[in-house]
């Protein structure tokens, strides 16, 4: 008999459990926002693009690899080659020239390519926060945010933060006091779009010691529109002391900021926007892979559960879906 699976986010971790688990499962995938993506998602500021969350990812596992192939065929995958800047401060330390064996890859034309390929195949719901699990007769009601009910499930998969997965269950689930520990790191994301190109020595830089810690020229990976889209992502440092400071400030102190690296004053562009990235990594990892509870049929998986890059999400999902086939 089809087991019916409600997987609650659609970032790498949900898509790739629904896409391993399809086979053998009637898998539904429900996300609050209007696309898939979580944190691979693409902003779209027409007429720029900006990779507002993971900015490459590399592949360290044979499983990945593998995962990957039909996706490197179909070009969904390339590599990114460009000039690596490494900053202590203002301080310039050296350039380096990131080839394709260093193996930095990107999605293409944007990171969320990735997670519309993986889930062109599934049954994908947006536009809908599931806001209360509720067990009874052994089976998973869903409701929405308009108290909306999703029919029954035999099994609930949340591929959600520590912090949002703890709102949606009860502390009578076997793993609730072990996700109750976990502490996640955020960030901000500065987005700056403009008509003409900086021609800087260097595509991308990491920041040390500073307020902002990563910059980036989004177009500088392959297959991007010829638009100048900069990418600036604050330190968590930075982001954990300004949690509640108002958006406008945040944009206002990190304009600064990148402005003053830059030497250009980022204030005459044609587009400025902020992102808050609330739940980033996390602080200490579990030492599980996934938490699961098989009596009550729930299960978490994500990239904080490994190390909250983009294959720890999928090497979560993998063994998560391995033992519920099993």
């Amino acid at each position: 008999m089809i087991k019916n699976i409600a997987v609650i986010g659609a970032g790498l971790a949900g898509t790739t459990v629904a896409s391993l688990m399809k086979g053998n499962f009637d898998v539904k995938i429900f996300e609050k926002s209007k696309n898939a993506g979580g944190r691979m998602s693409t902003r779209k500021e027409i007429p720029f693009n900006f990779d507002h969350g993971a900015q490459f990812f590399k592949i360290s596992t044979i499983d990945f690899k593998n995962f990957l192939l039909d996706l490197f065929t179909q070009k969904v995958i390339e590599p990114w080659k460009f000039r690596l800047a490494y900053f202590e401060g203002q301080y310039l330390k050296k350039i380096k020239m990131i080839e394709d064996e260093d193996g930095f890859f990107v999605g293409v034309p944007n990171m969320d390519s990735i997670i519309k390929y993986l889930s062109k195949n599934c049954n994908l719901i947006l536009n809908t926060k599931i806001e209360r699990i509720v067990r009874k007769n052994d089976k998973w009601s869903l409701y929405d945010q308009n108290k909306k009910s999703y029919g029954l499930f035999d099994w609930v998969i949340l591929s959600l933060p520590a912090q949002q997965s703890l709102e949606l269950i009860s502390n009578n689930i076997s793993f609730y006091s072990l996700i109750e520990k976990i502490k996640m790191k955020g960030c901000f994301s500065l987005m700056v779009g403009m008509k003409k190109s900086l021609n800087l020595d260097f595509d991308a830089a990491l920041i040390e010691n500073e307020d902002i810690a990563w910059f980036a020229i989004n177009n500088s990976k392959p297959g991007r529109m010829n638009k100048n889209c900069l990418i600036i992502n604050s330190s968590y440092e930075y982001a954990s002391k300004n949690l509640n400071t108002s958006k406008a400030k945040v944009l206002k102190h990190l304009l600064s900021k990148s402005s003053k690296f830059l030497n250009y004053d980022l204030l005459k562009s044609n587009i400025i926007k902020i992102h808050q990235w609330k739940y980033v990594e996390a602080e200490c990892s579990p030492i599980e892979n996934f938490f699961i509870d098989h009596k009550e049929k729930i299960a978490v998986c994500g990239d904080w559960f490994i190390n909250s890059r983009v294959e720890g999400a999928f090497l979560s999902a993998n063994e998560l879906s391995k033992e519920i086939i099993k």
